[in-house]
């Protein structure tokens, strides 16, 4: 391919993919079907009895199962909701997802499934150092094998091919 050929169908991709990921922002509010933290806030009692998915920072861990707190786009808590029904050992500070059956205005959650996101506060940042360790390793491993042409906007073999890549 020519230069002005690669370069347009980056434009092309690039440009896709941003009005993707924009349409994506615009409309995921509308198309979720369970309470945010904003809605819970707003209307606390109208999701009693309906089954919802929320995720909380755990707070305590009781013998009926745990405390959560739920927070609104801003990150201000506005529910404290008692988790009933689980056994899942997760220390204060960690992140679950809870699905279940909402009652009592919305404080207390029955859960049939519970999914711990973070064990524990720290797993965040065990997180996204192990996935920067990994990039780095990946993006070493492919630019030993390979170098970018700035003039052709092309990767070519270290090995002296001329291959795309």
């Amino acid at each position: 391919m020519h230069r002005r050929r690669r370069l347009a169908v980056m434009v092309v991709v690039l440009a896709c993919t941003l009005g993707l990921c924009v349409h994506y922002g615009a409309s995921y509010d509308q198309n979720w079907p369970h309470p945010t933290g904003d809605q819970l806030a707003e209307d606390p009692d109208g999701w009693d009895g309906e089954t919802v998915l929320l995720f909380g920072e755990v707070q305590e861990q009781t013998p009926d199962g745990l405390v959560m707190t739920v927070e609104d786009d801003s990150g201000t808590v506005v529910r404290t909701v008692t988790v009933r029904g689980t056994t899942v050992n997760v220390e204060p500070g960690g992140v679950v997802q809870v699905y279940g059956r909402l009652s009592q205005q919305g404080t207390v959650q029955t859960a049939e499934s519970v999914v711990v996101v973070n064990k524990s506060s720290g797993d965040t940042s065990y997180k996204l150092l192990t996935s920067l360790l990994g990039g780095l390793v990946a993006a070493g491993l492919f630019l030993r094998y390979w170098r970018i042409d700035l003039r052709e906007l092309r990767f070519v073999s270290r090995d002296g091919g001329e291959r795309d890549g």
